[in-house]
Formats: C-alpha cells, structure tokens, sequence
C-alpha cells in the first residue's frame, strides 16, 4: 500500500507544475497523501514564536533547530500555549516539494506563505504551502533530507520522491516550495505536572 500512496503522489506531483490555482491545489493534494503516509516525529522543543490567526507555532529544538508545524483543529490546547513555553509534539515533517535553482542570484531571501485545501482522511483539511528563496546548506541523498538557509531561520526538509537531489549542491541558492509540517498532537510541560 505504501509503494501504490507514494506512486500515486509523484503522479500527482508531476501534474501540479504549473502554478495556477488548479495547479495549487494539485500540489497541495499530492503534498498532503505523502505526508499522511509518513510516521510522525516526537520532538521536545520551546515556543519561540505563535501565529494565533494561523495557527502555527516557531519551536526551538534541543540542538538550536527550528521547526514550524501549522496546528490543526484535531490537536487541542493550543489556546493555552505561549512563548517560552516547552511542549513536546507530535508532528508529521515538512515536505519539500519543489526546489529550482535560482538564476542570477540576488542574495536577498524571502517567504510567501499561503493557505491551502488538500483532502485529508476527515473532509477537506488547511495545509500551509511556503515558497522561500534561500540558500542550500546541506543536502543528504541517502535520507532525502535538505537543509536550507531561508530569510527567517535555517529548516531542515524531507524531499519528495521526484525531486532530483543529484541536481543540487551546497551554495546552491534555489526557489523552494514546502507543505509546513503540521502537529497531530501537543502535550505541553504545565499540563504533565497536573
């Protein structure tokens, strides 16, 4: 089943180049099929900065890594949290899902971030897609895993299947497009103690 979710996620990946609206939520929804058929990740980490309106939550990792993980209606408690608050959370990684070499590099680095719907196992969900600009720092083939250097902080994303890590390189400053990662649960340190 997982070989047959994948398959059908680089199709509908390849089908969503194009950047119109029905390409969007092309996108979004092949984003969306593979980031559901990933395990979720347990990660211990401080509340830097909160996006009430968007839901979405900056963490601080152990080792100084950054994390934004857009936090659906299904995990509760978010009210509660403020910064500098540390939580630990479950969360499904961030997808890299497209990464062109930029030409005539600028130097300048910059976010666009939008809001999208994919279908997800209850109806229709948000999925947050952001297109950066940035520069490549790290690039690791054998777990699929690039590092970039955006206009806020440095991230860490899981490639998708169809993207051709062998075409980039460290300094390598490219237009990425990702699928934020999104929480599916968050327990934070004041509610343990209760």
């Amino acid at each position: 089943m997982k070989v047959k979710t994948l398959a059908i996620a680089v199709v509908l990946l390849a089908s969503g180049a194009s950047l119109s609206a029905y390409g969007q939520d092309a996108l979004a929804s092949a984003a969306q099929v593979v980031l559901e058929s990933a395990p979720p990740i347990q990660m211990k980490g401080r509340i830097v900065a909160i996006d009430a309106a968007a839901r979405m939550l900056t963490l601080k990792g152990r080792r100084g890594n950054y994390v934004f993980v857009a936090v659906g209606t299904e995990a509760t408690g978010f009210d509660e949290l403020k910064i500098g608050d540390t939580i630990d959370v479950l969360y499904k990684d961030a997808l890299l899902v497209t990464a062109n070499k930029v030409k005539n590099d600028p130097g300048i680095r910059e976010k666009i971030e939008t809001v999208t719907y994919a279908p997800g196992s209850a109806g229709y969900k948000a999925s947050r897609r952001i297109e950066v600009i940035a520069s490549v720092l790290k690039v690791d083939r054998i777990h699929r895993l690039v590092t970039l250097r955006g206009a806020t902080a440095t991230q860490t994303l899981t490639a998708a299947p169809d993207i051709a890590l062998d075409d980039l390189k460290t300094g390598d400053t490219i237009h990425a497009v990702f699928q934020s990662a999104t929480a599916v649960k968050i327990t934070s340190a004041a509610s343990r103690q209760h």
